[in-house]
Formats: C-alpha cells, sequence, structure tokens
C-alpha cells in the first residue's frame, strides 16, 4: 500500500508543476497513474480470488457465483475509473453517465444471483 501512495504522491506532484505550462501533459499523467494503478489492483485481485474460490468450496456454491462477483468488482472498479477520470477533466455529467451505466450493468449481471434468492424464498414460503 505504501508503493501506492508513494506513487500517487508524486504524481500529484508531478500533475502540480505541468498544470500550469502544459495541462495536456498533466492529463496524460494523471490517466498513465491511473492505469498503473489499476494495473497493480488487478495483480492484487488475482491473489484473493484463490481464497475466495477456497471459502465457495466450504460452502458448496457453484463457482458461477465467483464469475459474478468478479464481473460486479470490474465493472465497478472500471465505472469508478471512468467516472474520475471525467470528472478530473472536468466532466462531471459524462462523469455521472458512466457511474449510472455501471450501476445497471451490476444489476444485469447479478439478476441470476438474486433470481435463485427470490426462487429460494419462494419455496421455503411453501
Amino acid at each position: 500500500m505504501v508503493k501506492v501512495v508513494l506513487v500517487g504522491m508524486v504524481a500529484v506532484f508531478v500533475i502540480f508543476l505541468l498544470k500550469a505550462g502544459k495541462p495536456e501533459f498533466a492529463m496524460a499523467v494523471s490517466l498513465g497513474t491511473c492505469i498503473l494503478l489499476l494495473l497493480y489492483a488487478v495483480g492484487t485481485l488475482s491473489g484473493i480470488l484463490g481464497e475466495v474460490k477456497r471459502m465457495l468450496r466450504l460452502v458448496n456454491l457453484p463457482e458461477e457465483y465467483l464469475k459474478i462477483l468478479f464481473k460486479i468488482l470490474g465493472i465497478s472498479y472500471l465505472a469508478e475509473f471512468g467516472s474520475a477520470l471525467c470528472k478530473d477533466a472536468g466532466q462531471g455529467a459524462i462523469a455521472g453517465q458512466i457511474e449510472f451505466v455501471g450501476k445497471l450493468a451490476i444489476l444485469a449481471v447479478s439478476l441470476p444471483v438474486v433470481t435463485t434468492l427470490f426462487e429460494t424464498i419462494s419455496r421455503m414460503a411453501l
């Protein structure tokens, strides 16, 4: 985590220096730093994947739920990433739409789990 904070702080310092004279370079540094940190986060998630698979086996849940979980995580990270970049560029309306579409995509991906939940509840009620 220390590396992530250091990379972020150095990037902010460089962006601050560039913003006055070369704002287009400042945006490029911001985008590059965001991509670098996103790649670091993806590497961290791969380590978590094995542990989550083990937990799913303990409770005897299908691996399809794990796929849905990671799709939801991916959608939320990408939506947040895109939204933050748009906000940094001063495009709040576009950022809001990215967040909205991300939420709809999460809802669409999670529908099989919600459907299974409602089917289970209806069987228990009978």
